[in-house]
């Protein structure tokens, strides 16, 4: 205690306001861009400020190897802080988080930029790329990899059901015991454990500096195969309990318990990794020895203030000038009401139009939670000529939240379902315009499906979600509206039909139901 009071000097000087007003900045950020509600509510990321805590301490414990012997780049620091600030700005205009979280990041590098130059940087710059585990990982990246990782934990659950004598059919995600059906993604929260232990794997690997390089990055990648094989592992478990006792194992305190229990089995298991891989060094190292944090030689010829270093006082002052003033913008843009344009109601959509009529249906509560739409349609059209055509249309009145549409691709696999092929296709509509949609071809033991899709922002139609999203941009700042929808029809190909017949019907049911689009999805 008595050495911590010895740093805090009263009054402050100068320098340690200067500090807390940068501190104050960057709280101010992770507030603005939602990034302090991710590291405290989400169950993936809720690791994050124990994370960063943790990577402060390590760091001011070695902070006689981080002191700077001569002075940063201040002129390049305060480029970095004016990309972070339109970073920042843009994020919260276009509700793309991920901007402002790499513009929160960038104000960081700024700084460490401004007090040591690159010598500094790259002294810290494994803290740094661990910081960016702690971010969320972009749309569709972040759903494809999680959702691969997947179906190779639900694969290895059913063999530890099986193993167990238990009996199980699999499709994708969906675990069929007969009696009962266990979705993986919603039973098991699908791998949260991969972020928090990949965060603790690059921890350890950042502490054991007296190892090989090729150590650490092994401490670092052995986290994705533990994390893929406890969570099959609680899948078959979870499996297990419900043929056994029903579905109650699968929710409450019961499963959040088994939860915390796979993690810090999880933990042990990439310990024991650890300590393997030391039996490897030579000499006579152990485990707590590799891992024992060694503290910095501090001299005070070194330290910030003497006479071999001064402080960049006015390159840091006008960082935190800018840090908050894109703290004030992106208030006053959040603060602004977003436009909603006039349209009818998805539930109004009509039933017929032409030659096909539908049976409205509707989505499991599961799905329509997971979707997230503000407003969707959902029906089978039945042609005159025979033949089934789905369409679904989900409509977000306001993506500023995270609330995105999504490719069909991420969801197609966790249904049993295989891509067989991409492509895209050139629909047409009545009047006369023509333009391109994504199409690709699944199946399903003998069963084939075609599948068009499209993402509609404004008067704009777009194949790829990245492209949409940094439309985004665009649509916030000069129409103040970040609506858009997901389009999205398919049609079973019947027994003896071919590829070209189900295309014929698609573009057939097209021609009406993309002029129908606009009273419901505005341009």
């Amino acid at each position: 205690m008595d050495k911590l009071l010895s740093w805090v000097q009263w009054p402050p000087r100068p320098a340690g306001i200067l500090w807390l007003a940068f501190a104050l900045g960057m709280t101010g950020l992770m507030y603005q861009s939602g990034l302090l509600e991710i590291w405290t509510q989400s169950e993936e990321y809720g690791h994050g400020l124990m994370v960063v805590a943790v990577l402060g301490y390590l760091v001011a414990l070695r902070r006689g190897d981080y002191l700077p012997l001569r002075l940063g780049n201040a002129g390049l620091s305060v480029a970095l802080a004016v990309v972070a600030l339109v970073f920042v700005v843009l994020g919260n205009a276009s509700g793309i988080n991920l901007m402002s979280y790499y513009g929160f990041w960038l104000f960081g590098v700024a700084a460490l930029v401004a007090v040591g130059g690159f010598g500094l940087l790259r002294k810290l710059l494994a803290p740094l790329l661990i910081v960016l585990l702690l971010f969320p990982l972009p749309n569709p990246l972040g759903p494809m990899l999680t959702a691969e990782l997947q179906l190779i934990s639900s694969k290895l659950g059913v063999w530890v059901i099986r193993l167990f004598g238990g009996s199980v059919y699999l499709e994708g995600n969906v675990l069929d015991m007969g009696v009962t059906k266990l979705l993986v993604a919603e039973a098991c929260a699908g791998l949260r454990y991969l972020f928090p232990l990949m965060s603790l794997g690059a921890i350890a690997a950042y502490i054991m500096l007296r190892t090989p390089l090729w150590m650490r990055w092994t401490v670092f990648l052995v986290t994705i195969p533990i994390t893929i094989f406890m969570n099959s592992f609680r899948i078959g478990v979870t499996g297990l309990l419900v043929a056994g006792g029903g579905a109650s194992h699968t929710e409450g305190f019961l499963h959040f318990f088994e939860g915390w229990v796979v993690f810090v089995v999880a933990a042990l298991l990439l310990l024991a990794v650890i300590w393997l891989l030391v039996k490897l060094l030579p000499g006579r190292q152990g485990l707590f020895d590799v891992l024992s944090v060694q503290t910095g030689n501090a001299t005070a010829s070194t330290a910030p203030g003497s006479g071999a270093y001064r402080l960049p006082t006015a390159a840091l002052w006008l960082i935190t000038v800018l840090m908050v003033l894109a703290v004030f913008i992106s208030g006053v843009l959040n603060s602004r009401g977003e436009i909603m344009p006039e349209r009818r109601p998805l539930n109004e959509f009509p039933a017929q139009f032409g030659e096909w009529s539908a049976q409205v249906g509707r989505l499991s509560t599961a799905v329509e939670e997971v979707a997230g739409a503000s407003d969707y349609f959902y029906g089978d059209f039945t042609g005159s000529s025979g033949g089934v055509v789905n369409a679904y249309v989900s409509y977000y009145e306001t993506q500023r939240h995270g609330r995105i549409p999504h490719s069909p691709k991420v969801c197609v696999p966790g249904g049993g379902w295989v891509i067989e092929s991409q492509s895209t296709v050139t629909i047409q509509g009545k009047s006369g315009d023509a333009f391109a949609v994504n199409r690709i071809v699944t199946a399903l033991g003998g069963r084939r499906v075609i599948a068009y899709y499209w993402i509609k922002q404004g008067s704009g139609t777009y194949l790829q979600e990245f492209l949409a999203r940094l439309d985004l941009v665009r649509l916030s700042l000069l129409e103040n509206r970040t609506d858009g929808a997901l389009i999205r029809l398919f049609t079973e190909v019947r027994p003896g039909e071919t590829l070209d017949a189900g295309d014929a019907r698609l573009k057939r049911f097209a021609a009406g139901f993309v002029g129908l689009i606009p009273s419901y999805v505005p341009d």
